[in-house]
């Protein structure tokens, strides 16, 4: 049967799809580098009725619409929807209501789906294959409108996706703003705010609006999600709250408030309490409280022996480990933590690619240390790493002369670039690159002579 004349609904939605399309050009939304945000073409009427008729389904209106007029699959929420067929209806353990059709998935064991049947019919669900969390049923009544806020939220660029798209109440700032206004529930205010977190940033009216009601709230829980949305949003004015965060137990609130609210004033006061805490953060929280060391660095009192039990720790990743080094390579008294150095910087594991940042952030808590067990293990990394194809490309680059574009009379030299480079880079810096200019030290480097007789003179040698 031939179709009709696109519906106005399905018009709508496919500009608002290019719209979304537009908006994020590069892909930087969750899963958008998997569909792209194209349609498969849409499905003929024979293959919805042969799939119903293969597994005793009805499909709902709305996806079935879909289906007909927008597209069999492809772009969508998360990675994107499963075309019809990709996978079978059949009931889930932890939800007894209907069966559901997976539409896709979100990663890992974690699902989107379709309730064919029961009181939830039409209705989106999300659900965990290994049924460690509940299903949640989205608020939208049917698929279409569930996926018309999609593309609504892309072109918006709200921050929600890859914390799980359709859980946050829908509207706009002023809606919600509105909605807040418009309830005296704790739990649905408490809801409302916990939707903001969905924007990048919060208007300046928004930011006003609940600053206030904060201040006034009497309603313990309701105040506490209350400051620590208008913290996340860095609103000023939130120094005043940090006891009350303190006291709540939401550390991780207070040091963000204390980091980037509370002024110098705030970190003075704060910093020894932000230290007994340190252990239990992790993420941004951890680094908020490197930076108030960091901004504390002049004072008498921070010295690097401080965060030595950081650096011990083995529930670190990656990025806590290079913001913790940063910070210490900022501070005094760092001959405190040499010995953690002493193993870190000679220890394979640490010398892979992949690595090479945070090995550069390490190389710098040591640089101007006096310890000639220092200098022995720059001197052992550098025997390493010189002989790589990286550091002979970025010497050739050394030797290289561009005219500055500061002076035109003058030339500087190309600096290191590769990983392994930048790390010799580095390390001729904590030898004060042998005495020698930049580009005659790469070139001792690079001579094998040079370097061993440089070795024998300064007592390196093996």
């Amino acid at each position: 049967m031939a179709k009709s004349t696109q519906p106005a609904w399905a018009g709508k939605l496919c500009r608002q799809l290019k719209r979304a399309a537009e908006k994020d050009l590069d892909f930087s939304r969750f899963g958008a580098d998997s569909h792209k945000y194209r349609l498969n073409q849409p499905a003929l009427e024979e293959t919805i009725a042969a799939f119903e008729t293969r597994f005793s389904v009805s499909l709902p209106e709305g996806y079935r619409n879909f289906l007909l007029w927008m597209g069999d699959g492809g772009a969508g929420p998360f990675y994107g929807l499963y075309s019809l067929g990709a996978a079978e209806p059949g009931w889930l353990a932890d939800y007894s209501e209907g069966a559901v059709l997976p539409l896709g998935t979100q990663g890992c064991t974690l699902m989107t789906g379709l309730v064919l049947d029961g009181p939830d019919r039409g209705r989106v669900i999300y659900y965990d294959e290994d049924q460690c969390s509940p299903p949640i049923i989205m608020r939208e009544p049917d698929f279409l409108a569930w996926y018309d806020r999609w593309t609504r939220e892309v072109i918006a660029d709200y921050d929600d996706e890859e914390m799980y798209f359709g859980l946050y109440l829908d509207g706009k700032p002023q809606e919600l703003m509105e909605l807040y206004e418009g309830t005296t529930d704790v739990q649905t205010r408490v809801e409302i705010v916990e939707s903001c977190y969905k924007f990048r940033e919060l208007p300046s009216r928004q930011k006003s609006y609940f600053k206030k009601a904060c201040d006034g709230e009497e309603n313990p829980e309701l105040r506490m999600v209350l400051i620590k949305m208008l913290s996340y949003f860095r609103v000023p004015g939130m120094e005043d709250q940090i006891d009350a965060l303190w006291d709540f137990g939401a550390y991780p609130e207070a040091v963000s408030v204390i980091c980037y609210s509370g002024g110098w004033a705030a970190k003075e006061a704060w910093w020894p309490r932000v230290l007994e805490k340190m252990s239990s953060l992790r993420g941004q929280p951890f680094w908020d409280a490197c930076h108030i060391f960091s901004a504390l660095k002049d004072y008498p009192e921070i010295h690097a022996g401080l965060l030595k039990d950081q650096l011990y720790r083995t529930d670190l990743d990656q990025n806590d480990k290079n913001i913790l080094f940063t910070c210490l390579s900022k501070l005094n008294g760092r001959e405190e933590v040499v010995d953690y150095f002493l193993n870190y910087l000679p220890d394979g594991k640490n010398h892979e690619r992949a690595e090479y940042h945070t090995l550069i952030y390490a190389i710098w808590v040591t640089k101007d240390v006096q310890d000639l067990r220092l200098e022995r293990v720059w001197v052992s990394l550098l025997d390493k790493f010189r002989t790589t194809q990286d550091a002979k490309d970025d010497y050739k680059g050394s030797q290289m002369h561009l005219k500055s574009q500061i002076d035109p009379d003058g030339d500087c030299c190309i600096g290191a670039s590769h990983p392994f480079g930048v790390i010799c880079s580095n390390l001729m810096g904590c030898l004060n690159r042998f005495g020698l200019d930049y580009r005659g030290a790469w070139k001792l480097l690079m001579d094998n002579g040079q370097w061993a007789g440089w070795k024998r003179e300064h007592g390196f040698a093996s």
